[in-house]
């Protein structure tokens, strides 16, 4: 299969989910409710966050920096940043494309292998998704009764049961990073029926390990785990001011707790969806989520999600827009990368 076809494939998958995704949340709509909804907010909550959304991408490219220590000390958080906001601002545009120039950037800047730069951006990826899964671990525990309203066709025993997922997850790197049963899968089940797929799989399986052979120093263990803890709390304060704007803690007596569990949720959007900016995929899962659990007014939850996702895509488009130009200035241009050298392991928009 060509490239070009590839392509056409994915922008029209991308596009039909986008389309289903918008088409499931705005059925049974009132959009006059909604609109009203909408102009009720209080901007000045609205928009106060939007300096603790530019921090989290900040503390993004300053942990990335961390993880580059031991390679090559004294990198530069300006360039890390940068590459975050290029790779934000693509993303919105063109799914996961971020994911490639973000590394690419970093390299071309400091002078270090892309190679490198893709197995730190895998540690990356695991790190986010464990903290994910604690998230969601937190979800489960605070929000059973809930979910278990929410989901009557689903048992306790099930929903305590996806505590296993996160725990499998860690389970599954250890043995990943300590033992040969990735290599050993991958020479049993894949490499006699495809040699092609069994290196493209070896590679990606390489560079996880050398991701986390990277991080070797203890020392820095502390640092990561506080520059990460520091990301997602810059994420999840502003969707409690975003409850605050709507009113909800309110009139439905939310709490920061509760805004935890709502963007676990949107977090989980942003990880699935294969869709420019999770658009459709994001709104779908947060009104679901404020309307299942907490009884929030159908308009009242599109509206919430409208607002607070185009609040942060705007921003990011801005500032990366931004960014992409003064890269160019410096004589970056996206024709120079070859998307096949790196692994596309989800949405960085997290």
């Amino acid at each position: 299969m060509s490239n070009t076809l590839k392509k056409v494939l994915r922008t029209s998958g991308s596009f039909a989910i986008l389309v289903l995704a918008l088409w499931y949340t705005l059925r049974g709509v009132d959009f006059a409710r909604m609109t009203e909804a909408v102009s009720k907010a209080n901007y000045w909550w609205v928009l106060s966050p939007v300096p603790l959304m530019v921090l989290s991408h900040y503390l993004r490219g300053l942990r990335w920096i961390t993880l580059m220590i031991p390679i090559q000390a004294g990198l530069s958080v300006w360039n890390s940043f940068s590459g975050v906001m290029v790779g934000y601002f693509l993303n919105n545009l063109i799914p996961r494309s971020g994911e490639v120039v973000r590394p690419y950037l970093l390299s071309r800047r400091e002078r270090i292998r892309f190679s490198t730069a893709i197995a730190t951006i895998v540690v990356e990826r695991v790190l986010d998704v464990l903290s994910l899964g604690i998230f969601i671990l937190g979800t489960i525990y605070y929000s059973q009764s809930r979910l278990l309203a929410a989901l009557p066709d689903v048992s306790d025993k099930l929903i305590n049961s996806l505590v296993i997922l996160p725990l499998g997850l860690i389970v599954g790197i250890v043995l990943l990073l300590t033992t040969n049963i990735g290599e050993w899968t991958l020479r049993v089940s894949i490499k006699p029926f495809s040699e092609r797929l069994y290196v493209k799989l070896h590679n990606y399986l390489e560079a996880f390990i050398n991701g986390f052979s990277i991080f070797t120093s203890p020392g820095l263990w502390w640092r990561v785990i506080v520059e990460t803890v520091g990301i997602w709390m810059a994420y999840s304060v502003p969707m409690y001011l975003a409850f605050i704007a709507f009113g909800f803690e309110q009139h439905y007596n939310l709490t920061f707790l509760d805004a935890n569990v709502i963007f676990t949720i949107s977090a989980i959007a942003f990880l699935i969806a294969p869709t420019p900016g999770a658009f459709g995929v994001y709104h779908s899962l947060v009104q679901l989520g404020l309307v299942k659990l907490y009884g929030v007014a159908n308009e009242e939850a599109l509206a919430f999600a409208f607002v607070t996702h185009g609040v942060s895509y705007v921003m990011q488009l801005m500032m990366g827009g931004a960014f992409m130009l003064y890269e160019q200035s410096r004589g970056f241009h996206l024709n120079e990368i070859r998307t096949e050298e790196s692994p596309v392991l989800f949405n960085d928009n997290l």
